[in-house]
């Protein structure tokens, strides 16, 4: 369902306070929003609170994968019209706005466009000109209802929630755990990090994002975190190469193929994981210039952009302790 890549690694010692044989924090990983997810909290950690961090995953897959046909996103792009509960047309919402904030970079009306490429399946191909200009990804001919949790749009337009849905993911698994009082911990969706209150000894949370131009599990910074999701985009782990030229996942609604950027890597810090996810494609899409602009100007946020010539650039006020590995 989700496209957003696998570009944070777990570093040496990450869940240990020191390396020593005693864990502090218990890991436990399964599968859901179409990639590995793991929850890691403190040892002893009762399994009921596992399991109801992986039910509220879970739930977020169910209600939103573009493909299931038992998904309610599904329902509603075959009938275009649907009553929604509160949760969904919430998260709607929160999805046009941010398409408003990134004008377009970030673009919830994109599903006509995934449908056609399906990078990430068995089925990728690059559609013709003619298909491609017969797709509307215009969100602002969404409809919403607040009255009755309607959501409404024309027939030539599909929904695609993978730019944000992961990053909802991991906001209802950290709602979980301060419902359970489970004051540190980590939640990983597939590169959706969310880093929960801090290390047992008062330290901060050490993660590392991957080096799109190393081998996997090679990072090329390593920056401390407390309470902060920490979300990475990249065009390097789903494409395919169709005679002799590559084609990311991540595409531009403008075009109608994929983004023409100039990074490889985006990774945005906030407390939100929703706002991060979005974030994060919308940087990619716009390019290192416009990106960081737009990090600039949104309080609470910032990033750390890895350009293709391997340069990296930061947002301007961005007040974490951070290593570089190279």
């Amino acid at each position: 369902m989700v496209r957003k890549n696998l570009a944070i690694i777990s570093m040496l010692c990450l869940l240990f306070a020191g390396c020593t044989p005693k864990l502090e924090l218990e890991k436990q990983t399964f599968f859901s929003l179409g990639t590995v997810c793991s929850v890691s909290l403190p040892t002893g950690t009762k399994q009921v609170v596992f399991d109801e961090v992986k039910a509220s995953i879970e739930k977020v897959n169910s209600k939103f994968s573009r493909t299931s046909e038992q998904s309610e996103l599904y329902k509603l792009n075959q009938e275009h019209r649907l009553d929604t509960d509160e949760e969904f047309f919430h998260l709607i919402e929160q999805s046009l706005r941010m398409a408003d904030l990134t004008n377009g970079a970030f673009n919830p009306a994109i599903g006509g466009l995934t449908g056609l490429w399906n990078i990430g399946t068995d089925q990728a191909r690059v559609p013709t000109k003619n298909e491609i200009a017969k797709v509307s990804t215009d969100y602002r001919q969404v409809r919403l209802d607040p009255s009755t949790g309607n959501v409404s749009f024309p027939q030539d337009i599909q929904l695609d929630l993978g730019g944000i849905a992961k990053g909802y993911g991991a906001d209802c698994a950290r709602a979980v755990l301060e419902k359970n009082k489970i004051e540190r911990g980590l939640i990983n969706l597939g590169g959706n990090v969310y880093a929960i209150g801090c290390k047992k000894n008062g330290s901060a949370w050490r993660i590392g994002l991957r080096d799109p131009n190393g081998e996997p599990g090679e990072s090329f910074i390593i920056i401390e975190v407390r309470d902060k999701s920490l979300v990475t985009s990249g065009a390097y782990e789903r494409f395919f190469v169709q005679d002799g030229v590559t084609y990311h996942h991540i595409l531009d609604s403008n075009t109608g193929y994929p983004a023409q950027s100039d990074l490889l890597s985006v990774s945005i810090i906030g407390s939100e994981s929703t706002i991060c996810d979005a974030l994060s494609t919308a940087v990619f899409v716009l390019g290192s210039t416009k990106g960081l602009a737009l990090i600039n100007r949104t309080e609470g946020y910032d990033c750390v952009l890895m350009k293709k010539d391997g340069s990296l650039l930061f947002s301007d006020q961005f007040p974490y302790q951070y290593s570089l590995e190279k």
